[in-house]
């Protein structure tokens, strides 16, 4: 019974789930690849917001890139910004649903629940986590106190045929 209590207990430790492997801030990084985020706002109806991340390919560890964790949200593409591919950007789009507020409970009957999907991850605003697998192994790098840079107000489009 006791080697079967071991046995149980060296399984469940064994188990793993997604452990961060490396937490740094922006102060690890030289200035021209400190990682931070810019919110967007479209001009253009239709167009919505989000937050683009920037941070330095050098976290990646010259493995590929597996998601990018960000304000609750996935995603699992990043870009060079510039030809010297020293930093990566990765884009969201906040969900945009448009909902009939009123003070009568009745008018906003049909209102959708947001659907957000759950990372697994807790971050706080100012955080993301960056995953790469490495030597068959899933790796989490944390990133901490990113800098918000100004939000980016895009242009409406001009009007057609003017």
């Amino acid at each position: 019974m006791k080697y079967l209590y071991l046995f149980a207990i060296i399984i469940l430790s064994s188990c793993s789930s997604q452990k961060i492997s490396k937490t740094m801030s922006t102060d690890d990084f030289n200035t021209a690849e400190q990682p931070y985020f810019e919110e967007w706002s479209g001009g253009a109806p239709g167009s919505g917001n989000g937050a683009t991340l920037y941070f330095p390919l050098s976290i990646l560890e010259g493995h590929t890139l597996a998601a990018v964790y960000f304000r609750g949200m996935e995603n699992n593409v990043a870009r060079f910004i510039s030809n010297d591919k020293k930093m990566l950007i990765s884009r969201f789009m906040y969900p945009s649903v448009a909902y009939n507020m009123s003070a009568d409970p009745k008018e906003e009957y049909g209102n959708t629940v947001p659907n957000y999907e759950e990372i697994p991850f807790e971050l706080k605003n100012d955080q993301a986590v960056i995953a790469f697998e490495a030597n068959g192994k899933m790796k989490y790098v944390k990133l901490e106190n990113l800098t918000q840079k100004e939000t980016v107000a895009y242009p409406s489009a001009p009007p057609q045929g003017q």
